[in-house]
C-alpha cells in the first residue's frame, strides 16, 4: 500500500473500473449540477458499496486461501479507493493526468502529506486489519463449532457451513469502514470546509461591559 504501488495502480483506476466506469463520467452528471462537497459525497456511495462487497467476497476464505485473498482485497479495494479519490478530484475540477493530482490522489488513500514514516504506517495497519479478521473468524469458528458439538454432530455441522458468511460479513463490513474513512479525507481534501472568520470591530463592546 505504498505511494509507490498506488501509483502503479493509478492508471487502472483512471482507465475506469467495472460498475463504475471512468471517473471523468461517473463525475460528468454531479458536475453538470455543480461541484459542492454534498455531491461529492453522493457520489462515492457507490464506491463504499462496492468495497464492501469486495471486502464480504474475499472475506469468506479461510487461513489456507490468505496468500490470495489479502493481497487480492488490499490491491481490490485500493483500487476503489483511487478511483473514488480520482472522481472527486474530477468533480473539482482537477487535471488526472496531472502529476499533482495524481500526487493528491494516492495521499488520500495514505492519509499523509506524503510523510513516509506515515506511510508506512497506513500500509501496516491496513495489512494488520486483514490479518485480524482472519483470526476473529477462525476463533468464532472454532467456538461455534466447539458448543455445538455438545449439541450433536449434525447441529454443528449445519452452523459451520454458515461461519464463511461470517468471514465475508467481517470483511464488508472493515472495508466499508476502511473506505469511508478515506472518502471523508478525500472529501476534507478538495471539497475543504471553511470556516468563516468574523472580524470583531475594535469599538464594538462586549454585551453587559
Amino acid at each position: 500500500m505504498t505511494s509507490f504501488l498506488l501509483n502503479q495502480l493509478y492508471p487502472k483506476a483512471v482507465d475506469g473500473l467495472p460498475l463504475l466506469d471512468t471517473p471523468e463520467r461517473l463525475a460528468a452528471p454531479y458536475l453538470r449540477r455543480g461541484a459542492s462537497r454534498g455531491r461529492g459525497d453522493a457520489m462515492i456511495r457507490r464506491h463504499i458499496a462496492l468495497a464492501s462487497a469486495t471486502g464480504f467476497v474475499t472475506g469468506l476464505g479461510g487461513w489456507l486461501t490468505m496468500p490470495v485473498t489479502v493481497p487480492a482485497d488490499l490491491a481490490g479495494v485500493a483500487l476503489i479507493q483511487l478511483h473514488m479519490a480520482a472522481s472527486c478530484a474530477v468533480l473539482a475540477g482537477h487535471d488526472l493526468n496531472d502529476a499533482k493530482t495524481r500526487s493528491t490522489v494516492v495521499a488520500c488513500l495514505l492519509k499523509t502529506d506524503g510523510d513516509p514514516n506515515s506511510e508506512r504506517e497506513e500500509t501496516l495497519s491496513r495489512a494488520t486489519v486483514k490479518l485480524a479478521e482472519k483470526g476473529v473468524r477462525s476463533i468464532v469458528k472454532s467456538s461455534i463449532i466447539w458448543t455445538a458439538a455438545a449439541a450433536g454432530r449434525r447441529i454443528g455441522g449445519r452452523i459451520a457451513r454458515g461461519v464463511p458468511f461470517l468471514g465475508g460479513a467481517i470483511g464488508a463490513i472493515s472495508d466499508a469502514y476502511n473506505t469511508r474513512t478515506v472518502a471523508r479525507h478525500t472529501l476534507d481534501t478538495f471539497f475543504p470546509i471553511v470556516e468563516e472568520l468574523v472580524e470583531l470591530d475594535p469599538h464594538d463592546t462586549a454585551v453587559g461591559s
